[in-house]
C-alpha cells in the first residue's frame, strides 16, 4: 500500500527498504526515557525508511539527528519521510557504510535497527518478507551476528559513557551481549515487546584502560 504506521505516524514505504515494525518502537521509547543533553546529537545507523531517525527528532524537537545508509534508493524514502513530517532541517542524511567518515565521539546517543536475521532461517519467513523486502535489510552472515559486530568496531571511538541503543532478533541478547563486552560496549539492559521477548539491547560504552596506566603488578615476595 506504500505506507504504514510508526509511533502514530504515517511513512511512506516501498520496495527500496524494511517497512517498519511495531518492535522497533520499543528503541524510539528507550530512547525518549533516556537522560540526555537538552539539545542532544543522535546518530542512527542503517536509516532505511527513516522511521526512527525521523521519530527522534520529532519527539525531540531540540535534537540534531544524523542518519546513514549505504543504499541511495533507501535515503530517498527516509528525505521524503523527513519532509512529510517537517524535520527535514534538523536530519542530516548521509550515504555511508554504517558510520564510516563520520566522528563519532560527538554524538550523545547511537541507534541502530541493523539486519540480524540469520540467512538460514530465510525460508522460515513469511513469502511477503522473504520475497518483497531488501535482503540487505534483512540478513546477517555469522548467525545473524555479523552486522552487529561491523556496528560496535566501527563504533569503538565513542566518547566514555555514550548509550547505544540496538535492535535484536528473537534469542540473541546472549550472543550480542558477549560480543559488545568484547568491544568494550558493556550491556547495560535491554528492553522487551510486547511478546515478552528481549528486543532491544542498551549498551554503554567503555573503552579499555590506556597503555601505560594499569596498576603495576605486585610483587609476591614482599609480605
Amino acid at each position: 500500500m506504500g505506507r504504514r504506521e510508526f509511533y502514530g505516524r504515517d511513512f511512506r514505504v516501498d520496495p527500496r527498504v524494511l517497512i517498519p515494525r511495531p518492535e522497533s518502537e520499543h528503541l524510539v521509547e528507550v530512547a525518549l526515557g533516556l537522560s540526555l543533553p537538552p539539545a542532544p546529537r543522535i546518530l542512527d545507523l542503517g536509516a532505511g525508511s527513516g522511521c526512527l531517525a525521523v521519530t527522534l527528532a520529532a519527539e525531540l524537537p531540540c535534537a540534531r539527528v544524523v542518519a546513514t545508509d549505504r543504499s541511495l534508493g533507501a535515503l530517498a524514502v527516509a528525505a521524503a519521510n523527513a519532509r512529510h513530517h517537517g524535520v527535514a532541517g534538523r536530519l542530516a542524511l548521509i550515504a555511508a557504510d554504517w558510520r564510516r567518515g563520520l566522528r563519532v565521539q560527538g554524538f550523545d546517543l547511537l541507534v541502530s535497527n541493523p539486519p540480524y536475521v540469520d540467512p538460514r532461517q530465510r525460508p522460515e519467513l513469511s513469502p511477503e518478507v522473504a520475497e518483497h523486502e531488501p535482503a540487505t535489510a534483512l540478513f546477517a552472515a555469522g548467525r545473524g551476528l555479523a552486522a552487529y559486530r561491523q556496528l560496535l568496531e566501527q563504533t569503538r571511538d565513542a566518547a566514555d559513557g555514550t548509550p547505544f541503543l540496538l535492535e535484536i532478533g528473537a534469542g540473541q541478547l546472549a550472543d550480542v551481549a558477549a560480543l559488545a563486552a568484547t568491544l568494550g560496549w558493556p550491556l547495560q539492559g535491554a528492553e522487551t515487546d510486547y511478546a515478552g521477548i528481549p528486543r532491544v539491547a542498551v549498551l554503554r560504552r567503555r573503552p579499555p584502560p590506556a597503555a601505560g596506566r594499569e596498576s603495576p603488578p605486585r610483587d609476591r615476595r614482599r609480605p
